[in-house]
């Protein structure tokens, strides 16, 4: 076995040539979805209209809304796409868009696994709808070959979370398109932020797509996995149409948040702000970026240094020495610094957690104040998807919690992407999101925060003998003490602890 991995290895480390030679883009028929007399001169003035999406229900409602009123052509991108019920119900509903003549580009990252293969293979023969993968592992079925031989290569992801519709109005955000991000999931639940936005910055995310589209690293599923079968698709499409006869409660609260976000969008004032859309180019997933490139540069460019305060939440904190230093530097000049991440239980990528613990001290001595996200935040109402579906999730799955969002907010200016505070975010993985300068969002961040983050994360100080202490706030006031990470096992601590002396932190 160890001669036959050498051999496949060996024989050719490269992708075959990227077989696609179609390089063309549709012409960007333009739609109208907000009503407003001032709308025109808004996006003539360079303004956007936005919207945050902090409920998982309207997340997914909101994109469901750009993918029913779509008129000409939808283009999507993302770094997971599962095949569990929120996946086949965005697949469905794009099957629906694809019929009413609807053009539809969906690219996902290779990392997503090949569970959606038979799918994506049989849906690809619609003259309508276009699938791309991106970044192909060379030997898909034998991914730990590539681990070996082409870590360089395959270490660099497509992290992007991107939705437009008809090059006009577009989602991005944290969430991957996966029951857990939607709290629809029976394992745990993800916490995120996603941002729906109509005007001035949707041109430059139509222009990053179709960068990312045009990609060599963008492969057609014909070339990787083949063409599928009449046969095929008339299963695929018989098994939504299951799907939705089982789910009509599902239908009609989706309808009901339909018509919502159409009244939102539609009869109400929006907020409108000088919004930025800014991305990594493809190039970063080939290592030939240069720093002025990457996305957290520009957003540096865009946000500037802080002179009153800073609030960051991001699911994966890894700092690093020079990040450290910097936040530091601002506590210390008088800056407030607030940083919300998860806990070493609450984790799903415990090994993150490793190398972000190493900073903590540090932080809390120089004035940062830190909290981390609890693993387990009880709920006491059912979710949508428990009320729409009828069915029930067991209490462990629903509370059971993970913090999934990345955000900041600096003096005014508030970022809502894809991107992490950690090396991989910054120099491995391409990333988008949207910088709105906006002090009402961000004064709205700054409440939600004051409101809930003693509900759902423990706080972090040092005791008089400089040993970091977690303080848990239950709802009666009480308050419990911890003297290590909650809820971790010794066997989870020492293994934190030993992971943090390997040398791979640059690939956090």
């Amino acid at each position: 076995m160890i001669t036959l991995v050498v051999v496949l290895g060996l024989s050719s480390c490269a992708l075959p040539p990227n077989q696609n030679h179609d390089r063309s883009n549709p012409l960007q028929t333009k739609t109208k979805w907000i009503n407003d007399p001032q709308t025109d001169l808004n996006i003539e003035n360079g303004l956007t209209a936005f919207l945050a999406l902090d409920d998982a229900f309207l997340s997914i409602a909101s994109r469901i809304h750009l993918i029913r009123n779509a008129k000409y052509h939808l283009d999507l991108q993302y770094y997971i796409w599962n095949d569990d019920p929120i996946g086949n119900l965005m697949l469905s509903e794009l099957l629906n868009a694809a019929d009413r003549g609807v053009k539809i580009r969906l690219l996902i990252d290779d990392q997503n696994g090949v569970k959606l293969d038979k799918t994506i293979k049989a849906l690809s023969i619609h003259p309508n709808l276009e699938i791309r993968i991106f970044n192909p592992y060379k030997f898909r079925h034998l991914r730990f070959i590539d681990y070996i031989f082409r870590l360089k290569q395959i270490n660099h992801r497509m992290h992007n979370k991107l939705t437009i519709a008809d090059s006009s109005i577009a989602v991005t955000g944290g969430r991957n398109i996966s029951s857990e991000y939607f709290d629809a999931s029976d394992q745990f639940q993800f916490s995120d932020m996603d941002i729906l936005f109509y005007g001035a910055s949707v041109d430059h995310a139509v222009e990053v797509f179709n960068e990312f589209w045009n990609s060599d690293l963008s492969y057609t599923t014909e070339q990787l996995i083949g063409q599928g079968t009449p046969q095929q698709f008339e299963n695929i499409r018989q098994s939504y149409l299951a799907f939705d006869e089982e789910n009509t409660l599902t239908e009609k609260k989706l309808e009901a948040a339909q018509d919502y976000l159409k009244i939102r969008l539609q009869n109400y004032p929006v907020q409108w702000a000088k919004a930025h859309f800014v991305a990594d180019r493809p190039n970063k997933a080939s290592g030939q970026a240069n720093d002025q490139e990457l996305l957290y540069s520009q957003v540096l460019k865009i946000m500037g240094t802080p002179t009153q305060h800073m609030e960051l939440v991001s699911a994966y904190f890894v700092p690093t020495q020079r990040g450290t230093e910097y936040l530091s530097q601002l506590s210390n000049n008088g800056i407030k610094v607030r940083v919300l991440t998860n806990s070493l239980v609450a984790n799903d990528v415990a090994v993150v957690h490793s190398f972000y613990s190493q900073y903590r001290k540090t932080l809390l001595q120089n004035g940062v104040q830190l909290y981390e996200f609890k693993p387990n935040i009880e709920r006491k109402k059912r979710t949508w998807y428990e009320i729409a579906t009828g069915s029930v999730i067991p209490v462990k799955g629903k509370n059971r919690s993970s913090l999934h969002a990345k955000f900041f907010d600096v003096d005014g200016k508030v970022f809502i992407g894809s991107f992490n505070f950690d090396p991989r975010s910054a120099h491995l993985n391409t990333e988008v999101g949207l910088v709105v300068e906006s002090n009402h969002l961000q004064d709205q961040i700054t409440a939600m925060l004051d409101q809930h983050l003693l509900q759902v994360a423990y706080q972090l100080k040092l005791d008089s003998d400089g040993n970091i202490v977690w303080f848990e706030h239950k709802e009666n006031g009480q308050v419990i003490e911890h003297h290590h990470d909650p809820e971790s096992t010794k066997f989870q601590r020492f293994s934190m602890n030993v992971v943090s002396y390997f040398p791979v932190e640059w690939m956090m």
